[in-house]
């Protein structure tokens, strides 16, 4: 295994560690109301906007963060693919943010497993692959997944440095299919889950009921984690943004055809 995929693989585990966080395996919904299309997908109530704009940065920095070796852009995009070719292949289309595009950003679609992640189909939800038979194996076992960056004016995919790119606003949104997320919800005994409240974190719902899961991160990004369905199919997605929280919600109410 390279180098860079196993940063690859370590960054898709701090996605799903967010996603399982967030209680993302609640049982979603695909109720809209018949001029849904037309309504953005995320609104925020007074309560849930005071909730967010409480997040704090996490007392002690994350260790073992697996951005830190990261050296460019394209450590993180992986091998460039066509973006018209990853959304035939996940059957859904590129999500885009118009402020980003109205900020001069463009697209850079990519996999750290190159052109083989065309051979890895994606699950339908009506037919999710067994679950492992060891109940200790690894969660990313099995997972696939592709980078979509949205790059800010200046910086290039290839030779970027990634710290310079977050600097200038670098959004990146990473989509995962397989391993266990296609699986059926569990619903374990709230006793069991329960945990105290976090003053980093916190969850909203997106319009179809999913759990949407914000994370304030060292050093004062943000990520979003959520279980989508779309298309008959479900993903893990992530959107990471290089600013504060208030900002990054604020990012997603503004997407176009996010997988949610």
């Amino acid at each position: 295994m390279s180098g860079r995929t196993r940063v690859a693989r370590r960054v898709a585990c701090l996605t799903l560690a967010l996603y399982a966080l967030c209680s993302c395996g609640s049982t979603p919904t695909n109720a809209t109301s018949p001029d849904a299309s037309a309504q953005p997908s995320l609104l925020l109530t007074p309560s849930q906007e005071r909730a967010v704009a409480a997040l704090v940065h996490p007392e002690f920095a994350r260790r073992g963060n697996p951005l830190g070796l990261l050296s460019t852009t394209r450590d993180l995009v992986g091998t460039p693919l066509a973006c018209d070719e990853v959304a035939e292949h996940l059957d859904i289309a590129i999500p885009t943010f118009p402020t980003l595009q109205g900020r001069g950003s463009t697209l850079a679609c990519g996999s750290s497993e190159g052109t083989g992640i065309f051979e890895h189909p994606v699950p339908s939800a009506a037919d999710p692959p067994a679950p492992p038979g060891d109940p200790a194996a690894d969660p990313a076992a099995d997972l696939h997944g592709v980078t979509i960056a949205y790059l800010p004016p200046g910086v290039d995919a290839d030779g970027t440095p990634f710290d310079e790119a977050r600097s200038r606003g670098l959004v990146w949104m990473t989509i995962l299919y397989g391993g266990h997320i296609a699986e059926p919800p569990s619903h374990p005994a709230a006793s069991a889950t329960s945990e105290p409240p976090r003053s980093d974190f916190t969850t909203l719902r997106w319009r179809n009921g999913n759990v949407l899961g914000v994370q304030y991160m060292d050093p004062g990004d943000t990520r979003m984690a959520w279980r989508a369905t779309a298309a008959g199919h479900v993903f893990a997605v992530s959107v990471d943004t290089s600013s504060d929280p208030v900002a990054g919600v604020a990012l997603l109410t503004d997407g176009v055809d996010l997988p949610t």
